[in-house]
């Protein structure tokens, strides 16, 4: 049973053109935003191994009634800077810094939970809005673990580089 598992899940994966390897594992994909289409970029966090693994997210509360409280976990959308060496982070509509999160929520004070996710099991961590990030630049989203740490102080889960097009529905 557990090899059947094992097949489907990497047969699943070939369909975005690649194997992955058996442990955490990022896919990023293109979808829909509350606005519009194919504008934004998601990353799917895959627990692709026989233990589960736990992320730590905010929980933020709903302000309408019989709508369920949020998580959000920490994320900084990211591009190599090739002449200083080093990874920037996205602050703002493509404004750059080289300070760690901030982007997605920052370090301020949040309401922490923690997330399970169980073996070959995904959850959706982090997005990028295509009008965030200057069209045809790769970039990457780091993922961080805890919500209450510092950026050294945790695993990061990195995606792979990927780079932001134009919509179909804004082509020439």
């Amino acid at each position: 049973m557990g090899l059947l598992a094992l097949g489907a899940a990497e047969i699943y994966h070939q369909v975005f053109g690649h194997f992955v390897a058996f442990e955490l594992h990022t896919d990023v994909i293109l979808g829909n935003s509350d606005i519009g289409a194919d504008d934004m970029y998601y990353a799917w966090l895959w627990n692709l191994s026989f233990q589960p693994f736990d992320i730590k997210g905010c929980v933020w509360p709903s302000d309408v009634g019989g709508v369920p409280d949020s998580v959000s976990y920490r994320w900084d959308v990211q591009k190599w800077d090739s002449q200083n060496q080093r990874w920037m982070n996205l602050r703002d509509a493509d404004t750059w810094v080289r300070t760690p999160l901030n982007g997605s929520m920052g370090l301020e004070y949040c309401k922490p939970v923690l997330t399970r996710i169980r073996p070959f099991q995904r959850r959706m961590v982090a997005w990028v809005y295509k009008d965030w990030v200057k069209t045809g630049e790769p970039v990457r989203m780091a993922i961080y673990t805890s919500a209450n740490l510092p950026p050294v102080n945790q695993r990061i889960v990195y995606t792979d580089l990927f780079v932001v097009k134009v919509p179909a529905s804004k082509k020439p």
